[in-house]
């Protein structure tokens, strides 16, 4: 009995392997391109087209343990697709999109089949692939499916505003009155202490977020093997960086804060309800010319941040379409209205992205509770330190996921050195805690458990009678009753494009986000 288990064990794990390291191995999408290139060459060469059986042939078909995937095309995505074409999609030619768009219009096309192979997975759910379009026509002109072209999703957050970067080390410190010598002393003993405590709080984190990693996410969430990349070492490092940001943090930085703004610090560290017990409302009002964004959870490394079509859309607002917006005429796919932000009304000619490095959900049940905030710190510390933000300046924070909790942990932290926060716009994430900010708005997803995230937002404030979320202005995605289609609200990073579909998750980057940030 034992030997049979054994047997079908080795057997099970010799099946599945090949097809998790061929799922998820280095250089994929670079073995996928050559293999693709190789495969035009020697259509060229035999004067023959490329077909559909050809690609298969070459690069794989769909069956058990490939990551390869057919599903039709949604037509009125196809303007999105090029719109942002170069910006997250690399098509293998410029004019790719708009050779399918006059198919469309003219051609009379009755499908377009998108066949994606994935080379990895970047942050939840979210699978990164090299797709092909398969064009099936309607009438008798074309027998067989053309194959347009591909293209491949690329993510990063290289190239997204010409920020002026000026790295800094040690701000502020002056003796100015007699005063600072008592002041000084005072705020030094303060800060080692809150230090400590986010130190601490970091250090005991590390664990947990490794075996988050490692198990929870790599094998329930993204179905890898464990230990795919070290991942949960790199979770753990993490904490342990952001702990050492958190001990060293405000040494760096002096917000000329008096003894009664030190003392309400101390006591803003106590769990849960310190927030309470450190408000200071702002009065003076000022223009910010800086956004910074950040993700949610679980966004793997730099080059996995998924921010770019975020990013592209807050800095050159353009006409945006949704599948509701188009009709079929005359054979041709005419847009029904469009709605268009004017670029001269954008007020944020600074869009920053700071990276959520392999985050979990235990650190914002950490920072739910209030035991630490590294992440924050790691914000706060990256905004300072490398794109010339000083004291006296005004800034915007907004977040998706995760990331609202981090913006309200960020924002206290950044308000104590003397950077004004004016806005927060929060994404579909929980929040508690007050954040010294002129106006703090959270969008939820409206829909009743259709997205469980802002589920759990509405439950931590209803569990505290919203006592811990006073300042916060709580909304819904409806957005002047504009409201897209379902799949647009997926609790995906806004902008990012599916690997599979190719429809863009853009159902919050809508009018009202650039209209708050006016």
């Amino acid at each position: 009995m034992i030997n049979i288990k054994l047997t079908t064990s080795v057997i099970l794990l010799i099946l599945t392997l090949p097809g998790c390291l061929a799922r998820y191995g280095e250089g994929r999408l670079e073995h996928l391109c050559k293999s693709i290139k190789d495969l035009e060459k020697e259509c060229e060469k035999n004067r023959e087209e490329l077909t559909e059986e050809k690609i298969k042939e070459k690069l794989g078909k769909p069956g058990l343990l490939k990551p390869i995937y057919e599903c039709n095309l949604n037509f009125s995505s196809l303007y999105n697709l090029k719109k942002d074409s170069g910006v997250l999609l690399i098509p293998n030619r410029t004019d790719l999109y708009d050779d399918m768009l006059t198919a469309v219009e003219k051609d009379r096309l009755s499908s377009i089949k998108l066949l994606s192979y994935v080379y990895d997975r970047m942050g939840s759910l979210e699978s990164p692939s090299l797709t092909f379009y398969i064009g099936n026509f309607d009438d008798t002109r074309e027998k067989e499916p053309v194959v347009f072209g591909w293209d491949y999703v690329k993510y990063g957050n290289k190239d997204r505003c010409n920020c002026k970067i000026k790295k800094q080390t040690f701000i502020n410190y002056k003796i100015e009155k007699p005063t600072d010598y008592l002041r000084l002393p005072y705020s030094f003993l303060a800060d080692t202490v809150i230090g400590l405590k986010q130190f601490a709080g970091e250090i005991i984190k590390s664990p947990i977020s490794f075996i988050e990693t490692e198990l929870y996410k790599n094998l329930f969430i993204e179905r890898k093997i464990p230990f795919y990349k070290f991942e949960g070492f790199k979770a753990a490092g993490e904490d342990w960086r952001n702990g050492f940001t958190a001990l060293t943090y405000r040494y760096r930085i002096d917000g000329n804060q008096g003894i009664v703004e030190t003392t309400q610090n101390l006591l803003g560290e106590i769990p849960l309800v310190g927030s309470l017990l450190d408000q200071r409302y702002q009065n003076d009002s000022d223009t910010g010319n800086k956004l910074f964004l950040t993700r949610g959870i679980y966004g793997g490394g730099d080059s996995a941040q998924n921010t770019a079509l975020w990013v592209h859309y807050l800095t050159n607002p353009s006409e945006e379409y949704s599948p509701d917006m188009f009709t079929h005429q005359t054979d041709s796919l005419i847009p029904k209205e469009t709605k268009r932000v004017n670029k001269k009304e954008n007020n944020n000619p600074c869009v920053e992205v700071i990276p959520y490095r392999y985050g979990g959900g235990i650190d914002i049940l950490w920072a739910l509770l209030n035991i630490s905030h590294g992440y924050a710190y790691d914000m706060a510390s990256e905004i300072i330190s490398k794109y010339d933000v000083n004291p006296g300046d005004s800034i915007h924070l907004s977040g998706h996921s995760g990331g609202v909790q981090r913006n309200i942990a960020a924002a206290r932290i950044l308000y104590d050195d003397g950077i004004k926060v004016e806005k927060i716009y929060g994404i579909a994430g929980p929040a508690l805690g007050y954040a010294p900010s002129k106006k703090t708005k959270v969008v939820l997803n409206s829909k009743f458990m259709d997205d469980p995230v802002s589920e759990i937002s509405r439950l931590l404030r209803y569990i505290t009678l919203n006592l811990l979320t006073l300042n916060i202005d709580w909304n819904d995605d409806m957005c002047n009753n504009s409201r897209k289609k379902d799949e647009f609200y997926k609790h995906i990073t806004p902008g990012f494009v599916d690997g599979r579909t190719r429809l863009k998750y853009d159902g919050y980057l809508n009018a009202c986000l650039t209209d708050f940030f006016k």
